[in-house]
């Protein structure tokens, strides 16, 4: 097994080189194509990822230490005949190239279906603007975001300011389209309502309608120049899901910025039939995907109430440098209900970012501490900080490189944070035009949680991207 990873390493980084060299005698073809029925443009990314561990305990995982993938993220958008009729589609190819066994840690949605590839289309559709003034159509395959993230067969259509009254209707319906599980194939539809009464004051009222229902209603409104604030109340299948409430102000005089916020996630009830996998706040069985997956992670939390804190200061005496510092103070409903997934806790974070720094073209960074701490009960009360950092650099006008690298004293919130306690990567990117670029990283990371749950030590990922425009 060891040396079949090693040659998948190596043939992994001959076909980088090779990509790399290809590249550079592509033309720039920025431009969309012409055709005899409108402009095309056609985007294409194509993503081989390999990953590998140590050996795993016998017993913990399927003896399984690599997998290799392919998926084909594809897009494309056409004028029929000028802007106000255009045809646009996005889709996704996932092949497993090697199969993965069950129980094993490399186990993801691809692998929930008897053949290892697949082929999703997210949306297809045909769309009209201005079919009679101020009201566009869509029909086909297609995404609405409201009350809940909508993907569906059917149609939309936007009114848009009718009789310049500051209102936004948006409704729609059509047949549910769920990729990743099993749900009844029933019709959903729903209707986006917005007020807009005054330049700086949004309201609106979005509800979807499926098995049972769902409503969110929220604002935005910005009373003065340096001030705005926006808030939220949503209900998911008829309870309450969660609502917040934003406030932001920003001094011009200073370029300083200050925000404050109060988030409240509410209890879900459990015998909540069905619901829509976008959205990650539900709680659905993750055995109706497979009971073998290892990997996968869907969140589990209980009711809490959070505050949140941010300052983001620039330096005006260091061009390009801004510090920044922020606050979290999470509050579990129900004391009794902590676990792994659920707490009380509290984090510090400080750090500062360098956009340009002292003129140098092209370059990035952003580093930060964090110091955590959490009361669980006498078993789980822990406390870690941690350290993390951001770079990227471009050089002879083509290449660029990028690194990161994150490391945390203690492991007690590794399920919440969802971060390992080492983890680094190192990404060179290639664009040989405008429209078309190559990318190689790796990364590496290793947990305590990771040899406690998996028997592990450490997972290493090599991924390759190739993207192009048509």
């Amino acid at each position: 097994m060891k040396r079949k990873r090693y040659v998948n390493l190596r043939n992994a980084v001959i076909t980088a080189g090779c990509v790399l060299w290809a590249l550079q005698g592509y033309p720039d073809n920025s431009q969309a194509a012409e055709t005899p029925w409108g402009d095309l443009e056609i985007r294409s990314t194509t993503r081989y990822q390999l990953h590998w561990s140590d050996d795993p305990e016998v017993g913990r995982l399927a003896d399984e230490t690599s997998d290799q993938d392919i998926v084909e993220l594809f897009g494309m958008n056409m004028e029929l005949g000028g802007p106000d009729l255009t045809f646009t589609a996005f889709g996704k190819y996932a092949k497993d190239l090697d199969g993965t066994l069950d129980g094993s840690l490399f186990q993801d949605y691809l692998d929930t279906r008897s053949s290892r590839n697949h082929l999703s289309l997210f949306y297809g559709y045909l769309e009209k603007n201005d079919l009679v003034s101020g009201l566009d159509i869509r029909i086909g395959r297609q995404n609405v975001y409201g009350a809940e993230n909508v993907n569906f067969d059917g149609i939309w259509l936007d009114a848009e300011n009718p009789g310049d009254l500051g209102i936004g209707v948006e409704i729609f319906g059509g047949t549910i389209v769920q990729l990743y599980s099993q749900l009844d194939q029933d019709w959903v539809g729903g209707i986006n309502l917005s007020y807009r009464p005054w330049k700086d004051l949004s309201l609106y009222l979005d509800s979807v309608f499926y098995q049972e229902n769902s409503f969110e209603a929220g604002f935005y409104w910005r009373p003065m120049s340096a001030l705005k604030t926006s808030g939220h109340y949503a209900f998911i299948n008829e309870h309450s899901r969660d609502a917040s409430l934003h406030l932001t102000a920003d001094l011009e005089q200073t370029g300083t910025s200050v925000s404050a916020g109060i988030y409240r996630r509410f209890d879900i009830a459990r015998d909540i039939p069905e619901d829509f996998i976008l959205d990650y706040t539900s709680l659905y069985d993750v055995g109706s995907i497979s009971e073998e997956i290892k990997s996968l992670y869907l969140s589990r939390l209980e009711g809490y109430l959070e505050y949140t804190l941010s300052v983001n200061q620039p330096v005006p005496a260091q061009h390009g440098m801004t510090v920044f510092g922020r606050y979290v103070n999470r509050q579990l409903s129900d004391e009794d209900k902590e676990d792994l997934y659920s707490t009380d806790f509290q984090r510090v974070s400080a750090g500062l970012t360098l956009d340009e720094w002292l003129g140098l073209k092209d370059f990035y960074f952003s580093g930060g501490w964090s110091y955590w701490w959490e009361s669980r009960n006498l078993l789980y009360e822990g406390e870690s900080s941690s350290l993390f950092l951001d770079f990227r650099q471009g050089f002879l006008d083509k290449f660029e490189a990028s690194a990161g690298y994150y490391y945390k004293t203690e492991d007690v919130n590794s399920l919440i944070e969802g971060e390992a306690s080492d983890h680094y990567y190192l990404g060179l990117k290639y664009a040989a035009a405008d429209d078309m670029w190559a990318r190689i990283e790796y990364s590496y990371e290793e947990d305590d949680y990771y040899q406690e749950e998996y028997g592990i030590s450490s997972i290493n990922a090599l991924i390759l991207t190739f993207h192009k425009t048509f």
